[in-house]
């Protein structure tokens, strides 16, 4: 597959995200005033600036890997996989959040792999990973930051612009459900979950195999927990380590809503709901949120460059 053929998001689309993003900070910022770092420009938040965007590059290098095991024998080279993890990372800036960097990364291991149906599984049990890993690190933050709860209590009775895109996220997710049933009558689609479910058990067959993959997510999401806390410390922002372990993965579930730019906006009011009540100003907790979010373009702009070079292709 050729860096040319693969999918292109419309123009009109990627200005109704950033639109929704940008509307969705201003109103944020129109409550909190200016975002604030908390820390002149220098070497030190220079530096964790450029930590952060190496330990995401690092963390999409083990997710290729963890991506490998579940695509087992006869899978692409892990190089090759992590090309296409990095790529996939610039276009999840135009296309939905996470679901839009899967589907040309899927595309193009299923061109290289002439597997499309166990390709496509690969990608869903590897994300299912990835949120089972989430998960394990949101209890183990639940047990270390118990009080993190109380305050999302209290900041839960704020009227913050994220409820309504909460609500509107959780719809959606009720319709898919329901209409799950009539879609796996669609040919493709059942023949997908088909291929989906024998990877599945392909991989449980195999312990070491499935062990490795899981203990791979945790590392992933370990890196991405990280990248917060050193983004925390070079704003010099006053959250302990065991507070992230909970709050991360509530802000990732919170980004990963298909509706504006990379998360934009509706990652900053998830900030500001774990972390309203904790005594941070709200003008840092926004400015700390908006550093991940230039992380993640400097990333996507390595993978757009490895687009424009490399493509798609395995060779």
């Amino acid at each position: 597959m050729s860096g040319g053929a693969a999918a292109r998001p419309g123009p009109l689309r990627f200005v109704m995200r950033l639109l929704v993003g940008v509307l969705l900070l201003a109103l944020i910022v129109s409550r909190i005033g200016r975002p604030d770092l908390g820390a002149p420009p220098g070497p030190r938040l220079f530096g964790g600036i450029v930590a952060a965007a190496l330990l995401l590059l690092l963390g999409q290098s083990v997710a290729a890997l963890r991506w490998k095991v579940v695509l087992g024998s006869g899978s692409p080279r892990w190089g090759y996989l992590t090309r296409l993890y990095i790529i996939g990372g610039f276009f999840s800036l135009f296309l939905p959040t996470v679901v839009g960097g899967d589907m040309v990364r899927a595309a193009a291991a299923a061109q290289a792999t002439r597997r499309p149906g166990g390709v496509i599984a690969s990608v869903l049990i590897d994300r299912a990973l990835g949120a089972l890993a989430l998960a394990g690190y949101g209890l183990l933050g639940l047990l270390l930051a118990p009080e993190l709860v109380s305050r999302l209590a209290v900041a839960s009775r704020l009227r913050l612009p994220t409820a309504g895109v909460v609500l509107m996220g959780m719809a959606v997710a009720a319709i898919l459900m329901l209409a799950a049933p009539r879609l796996l009558r669609v040919p493709r689609i059942g023949a997908a979950a088909r291929d989906g479910w024998q990877a599945l058990r392909d991989l449980a067959r195999s312990p070491r195999a499935l062990v490795t993959a899981i203990l791979l997510g945790f590392v992933v999401q370990g890196l991405y927990i990280l990248l917060w806390v050193l983004l925390a410390q070079a704003v010099r922002l006053p959250v302990a380590a065991s507070t992230l372990l909970l709050a991360v993965p509530i802000v990732s579930v919170f980004a990963m809503m298909p509706v504006t730019l990379n998360g934009l906006g509706v990652r900053e009011g998830a900030w500001l709901l774990l972390l309203g009540a904790s005594g941070i100003p709200d003008s840092r907790i926004v400015g700390f949120s908006l550093l991940f979010f230039l992380t993640n373009l400097i990333t996507g702009l390595v993978g757009g460059a490895l687009f424009v070079v490399r493509g798609t292709g395995e060779r």
